[in-house]
Order: structure tokens, then C-alpha cells, then sequence
């Protein structure tokens, strides 16, 4: 049978983990201790095992991605940032789907634990879901980190990259006041996710610093998916006196509403305007000009992984110590296509 990592830590006279940190190259061991153990690795002629290496330190290389809808684009798009600045670090990216339910949620935590992952990525399913938080704090005192992506956890602070949905939101309605329009509808994401409140937060704000009320007739609560949002429009825009513009939460919610649209013969920019958040790119394929809230969706997935790896490497060279919470915001750009305009007069 051949040598292994424990026969060179007691001929060493050192600890497993030791070796495995000199071995990864660890400064936060002694000198005279990393000597000992080369010399000790040298004359049993000890080969490391890579996953071997990998298995001591608890750095399997391996990290769990949990989203909420592998169908969203978006997510799509965050993946490809996450998987190519995945392979710049040397990890690899194991993908979980949610179907946005957090029974499904805490069960694939269970799962998950079992799978002696390197860290995980999260969008959590409820932003007030108490138990979701414990289970994530669990994990990192398991020496697993967690960073969240889109999404923070009320009850609890984890490192994180999030967008500026406040600002993107508050641009996009007042772009839509600065036009003429008074009647905008609001299709509303859900209230227990962050990019939901704080889009809404940001719809109210837009008419606050106007000195103007909503007419909450226009307004409806949507869940981030078409079906659900083209089954509102039905009920905003049938009404004796429908909006004039729509702002939509997210990129699913707003290709609900453009069936919708299409199926009444209603063109952009001329008999509806209309704002969405989040860029959709097979609309430039069947040549629909739709204004958005745009945001660097590869970058927050990159940033996730450089966040994610430093705090695997921090706590790989000093597990005691605690590293500080970390939480990017990426700005957002309003880009607009001329779906923002109007034909009708202003209304004052």
C-alpha cells in the first residue's frame, strides 16, 4: 500500500491539515514546520493525490449554484458569467434549480451538504424566510461559504452582488413622466424578493419627487413570470380609462405583457409605451424595440465566483478568522428604444 497524507504527518510529527497546507502552498505556516515536511515528503517519496489534496482541506473544488427559473434568460446570462469566471479560478459550477419554491429550496440545502461542495451560490426564493438563513449559516460555519446573488436575506447579511433596482426603477417611471404620461400601469414583482420591493420602492419614488400620486388601478401584483402577467393586462389595460405606458418588473414579466399587446393589435410607442427591466434578447431578433432597465448581468455573475473564491482561500489560510461581509452593487442603464413614447397629449 503506498504512502499517504497521514504517514507523512506523523513521521512529520504535525497534523493532516498541516501537510495539506503546505502542500497548497499555505504561508501561514511555520517555516521551520514547512522544512520538516518537505523533507518528510522527499523520503517517503509521497506523491499527493490531487483529490486527495482537495478532500483534506475540505476544497473540493466543487461549487453549488441554486437558482430560482433555469427557463429566465437572465439566469442564463448570469451563468455564463459565473461558468467562464468558473474556470478562470479552477472550480466547477454544479446547478440546482428552485422552481422559485423554498420547500424545493431547503430540500436541495439537504442535498447539497452531502456533496462536499466548496461553497454555494445563492438566489434565495424568499427574501423573509427566516429558516432559509439559518440553513445558509449553517453551511458557513461548516466552512462553506455562501454568497447571494440578486436576492439578500432579510434576516441575515452574507456576502453579496446585487444590482441597483431602486435607481434603475425610479429612471425608468420618470422617463415614462418626463414623456407626458400620468396613467402608468405597474406590473409588481413579488414582495418577498429584494429586486421586487425595491422596484416597486422605485415606481412610488419616481411619482414622489413629481408631486404625484399612482392611480392604483394601474397597478398589479405579478411574480416575476409571463403567465401571470399577461393574465393582469388583461384586467389594467380592459378598463374604461386604461394606462397610456407600463413599466414591468423583470424580463419574463414584460414578455407577458407584449403578448398581450400583440394579441390587441397595440403598437409600441405609438398606442401603449412601455419600459421593462432587464434587457431580452431574442426581441432584437423579431425586430421589437423595447425600452429597458439594463444591467451587466455577465458581470455580477463573474464578481459572484471572485467573491466566492476569496472567502474559500481566506478561510483555507485562516479558518479562525472570520472574514468581513462583502456586498457589490452594479449600477444600471436606462436604454432606450423609443417604446417610452407617446402619440397621445400630455397630461399635464
Amino acid at each position: 500500500m503506498g504512502v499517504n497524507i497521514y504517514d507523512v504527518a506523523k513521521h512529520a510529527r504535525v497534523s493532516s491539515a498541516t501537510v495539506s497546507r503546505v502542500l497548497n502552498g499555505n504561508t501561514h505556516v511555520k517555516e521551520a514546520t514547512k522544512e520538516r515536511v518537505m523533507k518528510t515528503i522527499a523520503a517517503l517519496d509521497y506523491t499527493p493525490n490531487a483529490l486527495a489534496r482537495k478532500l483534506s482541506t475540505g476544497n473540493t473544488g466543487n461549487i453549488g449554484f441554486l437558482i430560482p427559473d433555469i427557463e429566465n434568460p437572465f439566469f442564463a446570462q448570469l451563468l455564463r458569467g459565473i461558468t467562464n469566471a468558473a474556470d478562470r479560478y479552477g472550480y466547477n459550477i454544479f446547478l440546482y434549480g428552485t422552481d422559485d419554491s423554498v420547500v424545493k429550496e431547503h430540500r436541495l440545502f439537504d442535498a447539497v451538504r452531502t456533496e462536499r461542495l466548496s461553497g454555494i451560490l445563492v438566489i434565495p426564493v424568499d427574501s423573509e424566510n427566516e429558516e432559509t438563513c439559518q440553513r445558509l449559516f449553517a453551511f458557513e460555519k461548516e466552512r462553506v461559504p455562501v454568497v447571494l446573488l440578486d436576492r439578500s436575506l432579510r434576516h441575515g447579511r452574507f456576502d453579496g452582488v446585487f444590482s441597483e433596482d431602486f435607481r434603475g426603477s425610479m429612471e425608468a417611471v420618470e422617463c415614462l413622466l418626463q414623456e407626458g404620461h400620468r396613467r402608468i400601469a405597474a406590473i409588481r414583482g413579488p414582495e418577498n424578493s429584494r429586486p421586487g420591493s425595491e422596484r416597486w420602492q422605485g415606481y412610488l419614488a419616481a411619482f414622489a419627487k413629481w408631486g404625484l400620486q399612482p392611480d392604483m388601478r394601474y397597478v398589479a401584483r405579478g411574480d416575476f413570470h409571463k403567465e401571470r402577467a399577461y393574465e393582469v393586462m388583461h384586467g389594467i389595460m380592459e378598463q374604461a380609462e386604461p394606462p397610456t405606458a407600463v413599466f414591468s418588473a423583470n424580463n419574463m414579466t414584460s414578455l407577458g405583457c407584449l403578448r398581450y399587446f400583440q394579441e390587441k393589435g397595440l403598437r409600441l410607442g405609438t398606442d401603449i409605451s412601455m419600459i421593462g427591466f432587464d434587457e431580452i434578447e431574442m426581441l432584437k431578433d423579431v425586430g421589437i424595440a423595447l425600452s429597458v432597465v439594463d444591467r451587466d448581468i455577465y458581470r455580477m455573475g463573474w464578481n459572484a465566483i471572485k467573491l466566492l473564491t476569496r472567502r474559500i482561500q481566506k478561510q483555507e489560510a485562516a479558518p479562525e478568522q472570520d472574514a468581513a461581509r462583502q456586498e457589490i452593487f452594479l449600477p444600471t442603464t436606462l436604454v432606450l428604444r423609443g417604446s417610452e413614447k407617446w402619440k397621445g397629449e400630455s397630461e399635464g
